[in-house]
């Protein structure tokens, strides 16, 4: 098969100077020129009024174009226009708002270009949720924790390097997000916040966690991915730690430490026994685990891939409610095989280890007898055996076995598991690694790093008329140091060059992403075909959702991410809802043929999930499948009329 010609990558040593002005001062690049814009078929289920600053007004129902066509033609708040009354159209608008929550306890000043928070919000003393997200924060004053009534407090997406001690008085406060800012440290007063279920601190420049954090006895979810955490505080054990009184069992369920730099995690996690998800990806300094955590009585799901782990606790074997193990991207040599008999253990993955040959065949020999549904090898792993003992344990293992194909290009940064197609998956076993098929589907994965999209695709295939539909291989590529793929540093290259080398053997490729994992599709859509992205952050500076970095980064990601579009080698199609955050980021893309924007009336970024609710989700990747295939979906007449 000849090699599919991709062209050249866009070269980016640095973002033009106005560029990097502007993401210094986001205000300065709010005013963009809108892209093509099409409202996608209405999910009437979904569809909810819109609200758009201060243009909206009560009892006023607008359908879905008008709504979006009024979110793009304006900012809203921050426009700095004057009303009739002389007084500043975002001063009226944040007044009424204020008036308006007096009543309802609920004041969204979210998106609003804020500087500083408005003094008016300061005497809402019967305030139970307030949303600050995606402003131009640079602190919040100390009287914000005089708010008593506060259960909510979003601040994400802001410029804050510290906090206020005070906000550490909020005793009501259930629900606290902070991510996506410039933190670099947290009170030491944390721990106060006694009533607190829910921390959001992702995406900032933490390097510790405070001593406190043990105090927070009411916590559920915690989650600290994308910082620069080195070690975390013995306390973290005491979340999980039975107290005195009745009633106060710790409720820590799930807690997201990917994409840092811990060196080891303390024996005390052992107390965390409500912990069901616990996830270490993407910590290359990580090479070892604690024995405790087999004893964790609710943990379900583990993820410690792309570590440096060498070696792994016996403990897990005996792990009681353990589910899923993903282990991939390791320096594992050796794996025991009573790991394969943990009582609950249903998934396994073991690709990109240096397991011994020994290893691999004692994997596959005890495969058949236990309770797992999937051991994940690769076929680098496979290949280490003769033939015919491969061949022999291959089939004993069944649909047990999922192989993971070799991907040209060599070691790098971030995780890659290319799944072969039906008619070539068969030839595994027999160290093939030529693909079968001129169409590949990459599905970047999104912020909680690990791959996803899977169960989607399988959906793709399922629905196939015959073996050529399903004739498509898919490569799953993951950041787990939600870094948002290197889109501003010199990680751009290394995994350019990677996907390069993985994307050249086939004629047509299609990208699809959700959030983070759609401007990795946009951020290297020169590789591709075709594009399919899901509510992607393009500029960081004004998105709540994004990594820690400084805003030079920032603008170098946007810089690449226009110019990988601009190369694309056919059409990028990118899905928003109605939320004003998701269309502004996507107004950001030029107007020009092969690039259109899909509108769709929900008011979430979790668009995806919603579309495939309603089983829309599967009929446009299966058309861009087909499309690349040089096919037609016969049963999709009415989607197909939407691009």
């Amino acid at each position: 098969m000849a090699a599919a010609h991709v062209t050249n990558a866009p070269r980016v040593s640095a973002p033009p100077a106005s560029l990097a002005a502007a993401a210094r001062h986001p205000a300065e690049k709010r005013r963009r020129q809108p892209s093509h814009l099409s409202n996608a078929a209405s999910l009437q289920q979904e569809q909810q009024p819109q609200r758009w600053g201060s243009g909206w007004q009560a009892g006023q129902r607008l359908d879905t174009v008008h709504a979006c066509q009024r979110a793009v033609a304006c900012r809203g708040l921050g426009n700095g226009q004057s009303g009739r009354s002389g007084v500043p159209e975002e001063d009226q608008s944040i007044r009424v708002k204020c008036m308006l929550a007096e009543g309802s306890g609920k004041l969204d000043l979210s998106e609003c270009e804020l500087a500083q928070v408005p003094p008016a919000v300061l005497g809402l003393a019967g305030l139970e949720e307030l949303s600050l997200a995606g402003n131009q924060l640079r602190e919040v004053p100390e009287a914000l924790g005089e708010l008593s009534a506060l259960s909510r407090l979003q601040l994400a997406g802001n410029q804050l390097a510290s906090l206020p001690a005070g906000l550490c008085g909020l005793g009501a406060l259930q629900g606290l997000w902070l991510h996506g800012n410039q933190l670099e440290g947290l009170p030491e007063e944390l721990g106060r916040l006694a009533a607190l279920t829910q921390l959001s601190l992702s995406g900032n420049r933490l390097r510790a966690l405070p001593g406190s954090l043990g105090g927070l006895a009411e916590l559920q979810e915690l989650s600290c991915a994308g910082n620069r955490l080195g070690a975390l505080p013995d306390s973290v054990g005491q979340l999980g730690a039975l107290p005195d009184s009745v009633g106060q069992l710790g409720a820590l369920k799930k807690l997201s430490l990917h994409g840092n730099q811990l060196r080891e995690i303390p024996s005390s996690v052992g107390g965390l026994t409500s912990l069901e998800e616990l996830s270490l990806q993407g910590n290359p300094r990580l090479a070892a685990l604690p024995q405790e955590l087999g004893t964790l009585p609710a943990l379900r799901d583990l993820s410690a891939a792309d570590c440096t782990l060498s070696t792994l606790p016996a403990s897990l074997a005996a792990a009681p409610a353990l589910e899923s193990l993903s282990l991939y991207g390791n320096q594992l040599e050796s794996v025991p095989t009573e790991l394969l008999q943990a009582p609950q253990l249903k998934s396994l993955w073991l690709e990109g280890n240096p397991l011994s040959p020994a290893t691999v065949a004692a994997l596959l020999a005890a495969l058949p007898a236990s309770g797992l549904t999937a051991l994940g090898l690769d076929e680098a792993q496979l290949a280490q055996l003769p033939p015919g003992e491969r061949q022999a344990l291959a089939a004993a293992a069944g649909g047990k076995l999922r192989v993971a194909g070799s991907v040209p290009g060599g070691p790098g940064p971030g995780y890659f598991k290319l799944e072969r197609a039906p008619a070539s998956a068969a030839e595994a076993g027999n160290g093939s690694s030529r693909p079968t098929t001129e169409v590949l589907v990459v599905s970047f994965g999104s912020a909680p790093g690990t791959p996803n999209w899977g169960g989607l695709l399988k959906k793709v295939r399922a629905a196939a008329g015959s073996p050529q539909e399903a004739n498509f291989d898919v490569l799953y590529v993951v950041d787990p140091a939600r870094n948002w793929y290197g889109g501003g540093d010199e990680g751009y290259e290394l995994w350019e060059a990677r996907l390069r080398a993985a994307c050249a053997p086939y004629r047509s490729v299609v990208f699809i992403g959700d959030s983070m994992g759609a401007t990795g599709a946009l951020l290297f859509a020169h590789l591709a075909t075709e594009v399919h992205a899901w509510t992607p952050q393009i500029d960081l500076a004004t998105s709540s959702i994004r990594p820690g970095h400084a805003p030079d980064w920032h603008a170098i990601l946007r810089h690449r991410v226009l110019k990988g579009v601009a190369g694309c080698r056919g059409h990028v199609v990118v899905h928003t809802g109605s939320w004003r955050h998701d269309l502004d980021q996507a107004r950001c893309l030029p107007t020009q043929p092969g690039i259109k924007v899909q509108i769709y009336s929900v008011e979430s970024h979790r668009l995806a999930l919603a579309l495939d609710r309603r089983g829309l989700l599967v009929q446009i990747v299966r058309s861009a499948v087909l499309h690349a295939m040089g096919l037609s979906n016969k049963d999709n007449v009415r989607l197909a009329n939407l691009f």
